[in-house]
């Protein structure tokens, strides 16, 4: 209840049009290599922009290792293909590398979990000034699951996302303004990548149908409250244009549905 209360006064902080709604799809298979051990395949799609286009498309290879009743180890290698609107097609790849360690309890019906997941994304369509190409996260998250229906199996979650290495500097002097008067700025000297803040706030809820062993079914609604603190300088890094510095955020929702198959 006390996480619900924060969530729902962050949203009392956005500005009016700072909601999205958005959709995803993905289609997966798991394969059992040995005792413990998965190996997973998924394909997803993303539709953005009010459910109106499309986002980016994403194929992850995974390895899963259950060591135990209570523990599983997961790490894997996602291709993100975002489109681009203005160009017609994709552009500008991102590689991503995830680590995850799993650990359940189960209490009669009812299967608690928490998750640390640490996640390594390449980008190289960005200014290096503003943000960074080698960008590190910790995804932390609570989980419950309900095993006690017959094929179905109800959960909810909350996941909290920290940006490890956000891009960071120094202003000095006073305020400029540009040679043709549109822009005021200060001078600026980029410091690194050392800012270090929670960006995304994530409630999650759905079910799992189980028609059979083999074949399962995903339905499931994600709240984000997104809170990104927009560093907008030139290209060379020495000028920080007030009018568009400062925290940009954003809800959204995104309605889901999920496909796995188990050899």
């Amino acid at each position: 209840m006390k996480g619900l209360a924060i969530f729902a006064a962050l949203l009392l902080t956005l500005p009016a049009g700072a909601q999205e709604f958005a959709a995803r799809s993905s289609v997966g298979a798991e394969v059992k290599l040995a005792r413990g051990l998965r190996l997973g395949v998924q394909e997803e799609v993303r539709i953005g922009d009010g459910l109106s286009a499309l986002d980016d498309v994403r194929s992850t290879l995974d390895l899963s290792y259950k060591l135990n009743r209570y523990v599983k180890f997961s790490g894997g290698y996602t291709l993100i293909n975002p489109y681009s609107q203005s160009a017609s097609g994709f552009a500008d790849p991102r590689h991503r590398l995830f680590f995850a360690i799993t650990g359940t309890y189960r209490v009669g019906d009812f299967q608690f979990s928490l998750r640390e997941k640490l996640q390594y994304t390449h980008r190289s369509d960005v200014n290096i000034y503003q943000t960074p190409p080698d960008a590190f996260a910790l995804k932390s998250r609570i989980g419950l699951k309900y095993k006690g229906i017959r094929h179905w199996e109800p959960f909810g979650y909350f996941e909290l996302r920290t940006a490890l290495n956000e891009s960071w500097g120094q202003v000095t002097g006073g305020i400029q303004t540009t040679k043709k008067k549109e822009k005021d700025y200060y001078a600026f000297t980029h410091t690194g990548y050392t800012n270090i803040y929670n960006d995304r706030f994530r409630f999650n809820i759905g079910t799992d149908w189980n028609p059979t062993k083999r074949h399962t079914l995903r339905f499931h609604v994600l709240a984000d409250y997104i809170s990104k603190l927009k560093l907008d300088t030139n290209s060379d890094g020495t000028r920080l244009f007030i009018d568009t510095t400062g925290w940009e955020n954003t809800f959204r929702l995104s309605f889901c549905l999920g496909y796995k198959y188990s050899f």
